[in-house]
């Protein structure tokens, strides 16, 4: 590991996803059903969006590329992503994303930054708990300094509780790792192999449990590059919410909501009687410290704002009622079901069936679908149907109903793919789609049949389209193509053109 980086991975880059939890529309509906003042920005609005920590700056330009209106900056310390970045950008032809390379514990007292226009939306996605208390302190004076009255945040960090019994084998990891090889994601692989020795270990039993088991699974499927950057920084340190609300606090920052929209509902991941204790307080960062230590997550979704205003419930309902959303899970895939902290929540399947059914026909608006006549009688609540529909994904918000994959669009999701496959290792696709006002991420097939779908909408021979994509001449293996992509047709191709998708 190289020093420059105070700490920090630097010798290996990060891994290149998208994350759509970034996008300033799910910022904006986790601020509007805690009943804050925000608005989902249409892809034509004048809007700065920065991304700090932007990584090789995927979430940036597809922000770019699906909102022509909207100027996007993106920061990161590390010159081998900026790099990156600006040569995608280059390639897709894009002019309103820029990439800076900044040391954000001083960035925000330098010429290049007073010379940005004041920024309307902010995403920091996998920085805050990553990083030293220096770097940290300088991303709070940016956000005081060029955060506009009114503008969101949204902040992804590494929460406490979820961590409570993991923080031991982040250090076996990364001290073990350290000892064993040299560049970062060698050093994160060996050391994961030695803690997954130790818990096979005799002696180790009061290390094994159900939850620890599911990391240990869920890790030994991601990227080595994933693993150094995880646990092999120096400053690695999960925090408290409240901690956190302190902390932006100095930015005149408000806590507004989460991004995961089902956790803004204490009903829907406390159980009665948690409620019931919890009911002693009216204070929103009380009832996170509930739910965090009631059901703990690993990696909180913060929603800021930078002087929050509550609004009327009815002002709320209506602008959450004018929102569009679009069905993204086939009915084979329909769930009525879904992890809460008490155990297994259960949805009203009638009322939710209904809503799907509907949507098998095209995106509409929440306030047409709480209003079907089917559901007449029924609780009128938008706010809970996007809640739920978005956080089990089952439906998509559509920011922008009916927008078109234009020019820029194709050309950066031509890039991306490109630049996907040549990285090597790729599980997943991401596309820049308008109507969403951001992106889609597709399993890796389902990508490339998408892409060449789109740029050859008549070739859906199942032999022609197999030699596209270099499936080998194995006849057993032309065959699960051939069922895939009929599969794919049937099913996810209708879906995929409600979300904005230009297919056959």
């Amino acid at each position: 590991m190289t020093q420059w980086g105070g700490g920090y991975v630097t010798d290996i880059g990060y891994i290149p996803l998208y994350h759509k939890i970034e996008e300033p529309a799910l910022a904006a509906v986790g601020a509007l059903v805690n009943g804050v003042d925000a608005h989902v920005p249409s892809r034509d609005k004048n809007l700065h969006l920065a991304d700090i920590g932007c990584g090789y700056g995927i979430t940036a330009l597809i922000a770019a590329a699906a909102n022509p209106g909207w100027r996007v900056t993106g920061l990161d310390f590390n010159p081998a992503h900026i790099a990156a970045a600006r040569a995608m950008a280059r390639q897709a032809g894009l002019t309103n994303v820029s990439f800076i390379e900044a040391d954000l514990t001083e960035f925000w007292n330098t010429p290049v930054a007073r010379a940005l226009p004041e920024f309307d939306a902010v995403s920091m996605h996998g920085v805050w708990s990553w990083v030293a208390r220096p770097v940290r302190d300088g991303i709070v004076r940016l956000l005081a300094d060029k955060l506009a009255a009114g503008g969101m945040l949204h902040i992804s960090y590494n929460q406490a509780t979820g961590w409570a019994n993991e923080i031991g084998m982040q250090r076996i990891i990364r001290a073990a790792g350290q000892r064993l090889a040299g560049r970062s994601d060698a050093q994160a692989a060996a050391g994961f192999a030695v803690f997954s020795d130790l818990l096979k270990a005799e002696g180790s039993e009061r290390l094994r449990d159900a939850a620890r088991d599911e990391v240990m699974k869920h890790l030994q499927t991601v990227p080595q590059a994933y693993l150094a950057h995880e646990f092999m920084n120096e400053h690695w340190a999960p925090v408290m919410h409240g901690d956190v609300v302190a902390d932006l606090a100095a930015a005149k920052l408000d806590y507004a909501g989460t991004a995961r929209l089902v956790d803004n509902f204490p009903e829907l991941v406390l159980s009665a009687a948690q409620r019931e204790v919890l009911a002693r307080f009216d204070d929103p960062v009380m009832a996170e410290l509930f739910k965090d230590v009631c059901r703990p997550r690993r990696l909180r979704n913060d929603i800021f704002i930078r002087g929050a205003r509550k609004i009327s419930a009815s002002v709320r309902d209506e602008r959450l009622g004018a929102l569009t959303v679009g069905l993204q899970a086939s009915e084979a895939t329909w769930r009525f079901t879904f992890d809460a902290g008490f155990g297994k929540a259960q949805l009203n399947e009638p009322y939710y069936r209904t809503i799907l059914t509907r949507l098998q026909a095209g995106p509409a608006t929440l306030g047409a679908l709480v209003d079907l006549p089917e559901l007449t009688g029924r609780p009128r609540n938008p706010g809970e149907l996007v809640a739920v529909g978005v956080g089990t994904d089952q439906l998509m918000l559509l920011p922008n109903p009916g927008a078109e994959m234009d020019a820029a669009c194709r050309r950066l999701n031509t890039v991306l793919l490109k630049w996907q496959i040549d990285a090597g290792g790729a599980e997943t696709v991401n596309f820049a789609v308008p109507a969403t006002g951001g992106g889609v991420t597709l399993p890796k097939l389902e990508g490339f049949l998408t892409h060449e779908l789109i740029t050859a909408p008549d070739a859906t021979d199942p032999e022609h389209m197999a030699d596209r994509l270099g499936v080998p001449q194995d006849a057993e293996q032309r065959k699960a193509f051939a069922e895939r992509l009929e599969s794919f047709l049937a099913q996810d191709t209708p879906l995929l053109r409600h979300l904005g998708f230009p297919l056959p």
